[in-house]
This record gives structure tokens, C-alpha cells and sequence, in this order.
């Protein structure tokens, strides 16, 4: 492993970096069925339905996100018939399955805000034998927007933090690694990522 960059684990976020955004297309299609505004429908299912009643934590199941957004939306409707529009979002790009498997000499893993559906996902496309190490919130309890969240990948791996270089796509993603003393990289694009990574001969 090398040490000259002082990396020895990265960390990707899954929809946003290894996939699109598969859960904000699947909201602004919610609203274009309900007629409402992307940000009145991500209030609905990203916030209220997925965040405050712990979906994407793991503290409650689809069951109980879809009937929170119906309750909310005031639809006597079953609206899990409409999760198809999230999953059929987040198949991985190429590009980043390539750069994935082009890393031989680090540890690498996902730290991303996903439930149950990464799973799914993964039965489709199988990318998650390529990682050492899942930090996904569904599964630990905690979001991204939960500062404990970022102390999981240390204390799980034995890296210390100053190790472990997390690649997302959301600003304040960065924000709060790098206040948690590991090293941040905000994706824009494959082509980009992958010139960062050859900078550092991770790749």
C-alpha cells in the first residue's frame, strides 16, 4: 500500500458518485405525478417521510416511508407501487465501476445515505464485490447529516480518520469530513475524479 499521499482508504458516496442521483430523479418524478414542485415533494419524501421518520437511517421500513408520504399528500393510495421510479435510477456508471476496479493497492468502500433499495440495486448489477469496507446509514443507524455518521469508518476499520479520503458529490458532505479530519474530494464528474485519483496514484 502506498503511503506517499498519506491515503489508505477511500470512501465513495453511491447515488450522486458511483450511480446518479437515483433518489432525487425518483422525488422529481413523484412530482410530476402529484403536480407538485421538486422541493415541495423532496420536503415530502426526502425530509419528512425519509429523514424525520427514520427511513434512511434504518429505524422504520418502506412500508411505513410510503404510507408517511401518502398520509401527507392526503392519497388513500398503496404508494409503493411507485418505488420502481427510484430503483430504475441507480445503475452504476461505467466510468466509476471502471476507476473502482482500478484501485488495487487501497482499501475502498461506500459511505453513502441508502435503505434496503442499495441492495436491490446491487442484485441487478453486482457492484458491491468490488468494496472492502460499507458504511451504509440504513444500516448503522445515523445519516449524513448526523455527525456520528463520519466517525463510523475509523472506528470500524482502524484507520484513523487523516487516512481516509471520502469522494461525494454534496458540498457539505466534504464539509463535515474534513471537520472530522479526513480528507475530502467533491465529485463533479468521472472524468474529473478520475484526474484526481491519478494525481494522488491512487489509480
Amino acid at each position: 500500500m502506498s503511503n506517499s499521499n498519506n491515503i489508505k482508504m477511500v470512501l465513495f458516496d453511491y447515488g450522486g458518485v458511483i450511480a446518479p442521483e437515483g433518489f432525487q430523479l425518483g422525488i422529481l418524478k413523484l412530482a410530476q405525478i402529484f403536480g407538485k414542485t421538486f422541493d415541495e415533494m423532496y420536503d415530502i419524501a426526502g425530509y419528512r417521510s425519509g429523514l424525520d421518520n427514520g427511513y434512511t437511517a434504518g429505524k422504520s421500513d418502506e412500508d411505513q416511508y410510503w404510507k408517511s408520504i401518502a398520509e401527507i399528500l392526503g392519497v388513500p393510495d398503496d404508494l409503493k407501487k411507485y418505488r420502481y421510479l427510484y430503483l430504475d435510477n441507480f445503475q452504476p456508471r461505467s466510468g466509476m465501476i471502471e476507476i473502482i476496479k482500478s484501485i488495487n493497492d487501497y482499501p475502498i468502500g461506500i459511505f453513502s445515505d441508502q435503505t434496503n433499495w442499495i441492495y436491490e440495486v446491487d442484485k441487478i448489477y453486482d457492484f458491491m464485490r468490488y468494496f472492502n469496507y460499507l458504511c451504509i446509514s440504513y444500516d448503522k443507524g445515523y445519516t449524513k447529516h448526523d455527525l456520528k455518521f463520519y466517525d463510523i469508518p475509523s472506528k470500524e476499520t482502524g484507520i484513523p480518520a487523516e487516512n481516509i479520503l471520502i469522494i461525494d458529490d454534496k458540498p457539505r458532505v466534504i464539509k463535515n469530513a474534513r471537520n472530522h479530519s479526513m480528507k475530502g474530494y467533491c465529485f463533479t464528474s468521472v472524468e474529473a475524479c478520475t484526474a484526481y485519483l491519478k494525481e494522488l496514484k491512487i489509480i
